[in-house]
């Protein structure tokens, strides 16, 4: 899933980690870009259709690599403790490549962070005045991410990773239309025709299969009982007020038909 993160500029003050740990922490953040490990974009639509979209990327279960990549520069590690929340407005200025509309975007938006014990939580928040808004939040976020990156680690360790594949998301081979009663995702069956190519998500498939979770869950709050809640992996509460969608990275090579969905309400 597409999915939505964030990583402030200034980060490594506020932790105070050594360069080491943070350049692996930024290499996991990374793995968002293709929606994968365990994400929850949750979405709660008012009878305005204004709403909230959060979007959660749980990366808990990297902590152990983490620091047995890191060696000693991850002792201590666990007493940076961090449960916080951040406005983005004090780190518009510091992304580079946006557009004034893109930075009043960003200025509405929070950062969700929570690394404490075995956690590793990044998340993001922003609200919109109608769904239709949702995806380009979500599009922004991962220019905003990438971006962030190469800033923070330079052209000399991005040369450094080597022949990794540009990042892609699975969301890229779907197409979104959320409107106001009316929310309908369905796959791009002309670039999915293509998806052979993608060396980028082929890799995250040979992760999974090493035993990396890869998750997305999709959550659909309704201000009113859904009429209409189809797709395969949709399911609807007793109520009618929530769709829930759950997928993986293997049913998106697999049957792809899996991360489609219809909500009218």
């Amino acid at each position: 899933m597409k999915e939505i993160y964030f990583f402030v500029p200034d980060f490594r003050s506020k932790i105070k980690t050594m360069k080491s740990i943070f350049f692996l922490l930024i290499l996991s953040l990374s793995f968002i870009l293709t929606g994968c490990l365990e994400t929850t974009q949750e979405v709660t639509i008012n009878a305005d259709g204004s709403g909230m979209l959060i979007n959660i990327n749980d990366m808990s279960s990297l902590i152990g690599m983490i620091k047995q990549m890191a060696g000693k520069d991850a002792e201590g590690m666990d007493d940076k403790a961090i449960d916080t929340t951040l406005s983005l407005s004090s780190y518009s200025d510091s992304v580079i490549n946006i557009t004034p509309e893109e930075k009043e975007m960003i200025n509405k938006g929070t950062l969700i962070l929570n690394m404490q014990e075995s956690k590793f939580i990044v998340g993001i928040k922003f609200p919109f005045t109608t769904p239709s808004e949702i995806n380009a939040y979500n599009k922004l976020t991962n220019k905003i991410m990438y971006e962030t990156i190469k800033n923070e680690l330079g052209s000399s360790e991005m040369a450094g990773l080597g022949d990794m594949p540009a990042p892609t998301s699975i969301e890229d081979y779907f197409t979104t239309s959320f409107s106001k009663n009316l929310l309908v995702k369905t796959l791009n069956k002309e670039k999915y025709a293509t998806v052979e190519n993608d060396e980028f998500l082929k890799g995250i498939k040979e992760s999974a299969a090493m035993g990396l979770p890869m998750t997305a869950t999709y959550i659909f709050n309704l201000p009113k009982p859904a009429k209409k809640a189809e797709g395969k992996n949709v399911k609807l509460s007793e109520d009618k007020m929530k769709v829930t969608v759950v997928a993986d990275i293997d049913d998106f090579f697999n049957d792809p038909s899996k991360l489609e969905f219809s909500i009218k309400y």
